[in-house]
């Protein structure tokens, strides 16, 4: 199994599913927290990081990611999420 370098402490267990196997699977709420406290980042550039470096891979043995971070819907004029 494959794992996110430096987010153990985030790790709460492991799944299997289809297309990738057994993995670990990571809480995406406790790697936001160790990326602010541990690297200094702004909430949204930890989000930004996370979208845009972790999960961009996908695959067999790849983590998994649990969505346990909820952000605030947006809503335009119309009342249409654009979040």
């Amino acid at each position: 199994m494959m794992t996110a370098d430096g987010f153990d402490e985030a790790i709460v267990g492991s799944i299997t599913s289809y297309g990738r196997g057994e993995t670990v699977l990571y809480s995406t709420q406790k790697i936001l927290e160790i990326m602010m406290e541990r690297d200094g980042m702004t909430e949204e550039d930890a989000i930004d990081f996370f979208h845009s470096r972790l999960l961009s891979y996908n695959g067999d043995g790849m983590p998994a990611f649990l969505n346990d971070h909820v952000e605030p819907l947006e809503f335009d004029d119309n009342g249409i999420i654009f979040n």
